[in-house]
């Protein structure tokens, strides 16, 4: 077991990898998880596994014993403060998870039921009924307006191969 910088030996929590909020049930699936992982039999060519197995037993024998427990917790607030469980990583090694470099979990802002429909995207129907009566609008204008162009328009001028029902505008003849 390596001292910790809390003035403990080790910090028992981070070495199991539990809150110090967790039940004893989560306490001994954690440690029974570690122990099966960690036992020297499992891994014989790791020299460090018998070390790292003793810390794991030593650990589940404090937190598993409510008095043991209870000790521990005091003497861990008196010494470390509130947030001991963050200054040690696990036996892992894994200083993301646990340690002071550890970020807080990240908490979304999406509730889990369905949110009610925007005001605006109940009206997207309704938009494009009024943007398909701008563009019908908008041709029958203009259709109005060549139509009104070539009502209106002067005829041509009169010429000699005109026929005689032929709209034309005559010409003055010069004297």
């Amino acid at each position: 077991m390596s001292a910790g910088a809390s003035g403990l030996p080790f910090d028992a929590y981070a070495v199991l990898g539990v809150s110090p909020s967790a039940t004893s049930d989560e306490i001994h699936h954690a440690y029974r998880m570690l122990a099966r992982r960690f036992h020297p039999d499992a891994d014989r060519t790791d020299p460090g596994a018998a070390g790292r197995f003793a810390e794991i037993t030593a650990a589940y024998d404090i937190l598993v014993d409510v008095d043991r427990r209870r000790s521990y917790d005091l003497r861990r607030a008196a010494v470390a403060g509130p947030r001991a469980a963050r200054v040690a990583p696990g036996p892992t090694g894994n200083t993301a998870v646990r340690g002071p470099a550890a970020r807080p979990p990240v908490r979304r802002n999406t509730p889990l039921i369905a949110p009610e429909p925007r005001h605006e995207d109940t009206h997207d129907e309704f938009g494009l009924l009024v943007f398909l009566a701008k563009v019908v609008i908008g041709v029958v204008i203009v259709i109005v307006l060549a139509a009104l162009l070539l009502a209106f328009r002067p005829p041509p001028p009169c010429r000699a191969d005109t026929p005689v029902n032929a709209p034309c505008t005559p010409t003055a003849t010069p004297p």
